[in-house]
This record gives structure tokens, sequence and C-alpha cells, in this order.
């Protein structure tokens, strides 16, 4: 996640991934607290709804250059070192356009969260 709920992808295959993303560019990216300690903290089984899922749908788009600074920006903000690796690793940017989200926290089924809502919400 770029740091404003929008999720960035970087590779260093991106002839490669051209092609799939113009064949599919159909993705998906499931979160759940499970990945933290908090549903060890709290005894809930992963599979818990207790232990919240979210899980973003949409499609992955190479960024354009006015985004791309932003990306860059965000990756080697975190990994600073990176940007010094050779040239030839001709880095490609993409982000999460994100159409579905929904969300599993509790029991009685999901809970839809439109993308308005998600991007509206300060940290």
């Amino acid at each position: 996640c770029g740091g404003y709920g929008i999720f960035l992808a970087k590779a260093c295959k991106p002839l490669v991934l051209l092609l799939v993303f113009q064949i599919n560019s159909n993705a998906s990216l499931t979160v759940s607290l499970a990945q933290t300690p908090y549903c060890k903290k709290h005894r809930y089984d992963p599979q818990n709804p207790l232990c919240a899922h979210i899980i973003f749908c949409g499609s992955v788009v190479k960024v354009n250059d006015s985004e791309a600074g932003l990306a860059k920006k965000a990756l080697f903000s975190r990994h600073p070192e990176m940007e010094s690796w050779p040239k030839d690793h001709n880095w490609f940017f993409a982000k999460f356009n994100i159409t579905n989200i929904w969300v599993l926290d509790y029991f009685g089924g999901l809970k839809i969260v439109t993308p308005e809502e998600y991007y509206s919400i300060k940290p």
C-alpha cells in the first residue's frame, strides 16, 4: 500500500507483466488479521470471522508518468538502496484500481465497502 490507500506494485520483468495484464488485468488481494499477532492474542482461529479479512478486487494497470513519480517515491523511501540498483532492472510500476471491497469481520456474512468509502477515510 502506498500510504494513501492506493496499492502500488513493482516488478523487474515488465514485458512479461505487460503481456499478462493485456490478456487479463483482473486481480484480487486478501488481507487478514491472522497475518498479525491480533488473532493469536485474542485466541481467534484464523477462520473465525472475528479474525477479520478484507478482500479487494479490481484490475492492475501500469501507472502513468505523473503517478510513476509517486510510486517511485513510495518504494524508494521504504527501500532506499533499491534506487541505486542497476538500470537494467527495468522497474515497472503498476497500481491496483479497486472496484469491489468485501469485509468479513463478524458472523452473518460479508459487508460491502465502496471504493469511495475506502478512499474517504483519513488515516
